[in-house]
């Protein structure tokens, strides 16, 4: 009996010993193994991320009327000369994940001067303006359904396709009913002058019209504000074309889509009669 004893007392020390051996390697394999969940994470997490297809020029971001958010941006494409294209990317879902950069245009946008500016219609298409390449030429881009397939660039401004913009970002303001009015400065005639094309409910554009240079001498430069009244009216803010401050002028409409007022100095950028 002591023998087989002696031999059960043997087997429980090995035993005990093994668990001694052991235990320190299973705990120093805990930090490594959540090393390698945390790797394994950010390894997941850069395949869905979402790569620029080159050096960002300009972007600019319009809220749709679910809450999504769509982005264009101007990317500088390695191996094409010119290389700057327009493309666009929106939300999934609102504050969710973005999806692919999807390239809008298959010919170059203006490199020396990259503007960029885009609105919502009323029904959910996207519309995006820039500037054609090599000119100084104003082009609209609409999205023929929502989410759909894009128009080809149009020259957009007062009266003839040739129309060369001034200076400034053009300004695209949506209205309460979700329609957009679209302002910027064009060089015609001695003196630039601001106009504004304003949509129907529908989302038709409609004419063109001329609210001047500003009530100085000097042009003024693309609205910095653009609000609605109560009433449905717009009023526009401006300064001059070459000050970003100090001087300031507004001028609004005397009923809904119809006809403006006259222009009038102010004091701040807040305007609205003052």
């Amino acid at each position: 009996m002591r023998g087989k004893g002696s031999r059960q007392a043997l087997v429980v020390a090995a035993a005990c010993a093994a668990a001694i051996v052991l235990a320190p390697a299973a705990h120093a394999q805990q930090p490594a193994r959540a090393q390698a969940q945390a790797q394994a994470q950010a390894e997941a997490a850069a395949r869905t991320a979402k790569a620029d297809p080159g050096p960002l020029e300009e972007s600019v971001s319009v809220t749709r009327a679910d809450g999504r958010v769509a982005e264009f941006a101007i990317f500088s494409l390695p191996g094409n000369t010119p290389n700057e294209r327009l493309f666009y990317r929106t939300q999934s879902t609102p504050g969710g994940s973005w999806g692919d950069w999807s390239q809008v245009l298959d010919t170059p946008v203006n490199f020396q001067n990259p503007v960029l500016s885009a609105g919502v219609d009323a029904d959910g298409r996207l519309e995006v303006f820039t500037v054609e390449y090599e000119t100084s030429t104003v082009v609209r881009i609409a999205q023929l359904a929502p989410d759909g397939a894009w128009s080809a660039p149009t020259a957009f401004g007062p009266g003839s396709a040739g129309i060369p913009r001034f200076f400034g970002y053009p300004t695209v303001f949506q209205r309460a009913d979700g329609s957009l009015a679209f302002f910027e400065v064009y060089d015609i005639g001695s003196v630039p002058e601001l106009y504004v094309d304003e949509q129907d409910a529908s989302g038709s554009w409609g004419s063109w019209t001329d609210l001047g240079a500003g009530p100085e001498p000097e042009s003024v430069g693309t609205p910095t504000k653009v609000t609605q009244a109560a009433d449905g009216t717009l009023t526009a803010v401006a300064h001059l074309w070459d000050a970003s401050s100090g001087y300031y002028c507004e001028i609004s409409e005397l009923t809904p889509g119809g006809p403006w007022g006259a222009w009038h100095s102010c004091t701040t950028d807040g305007c609205t009669g003052g």
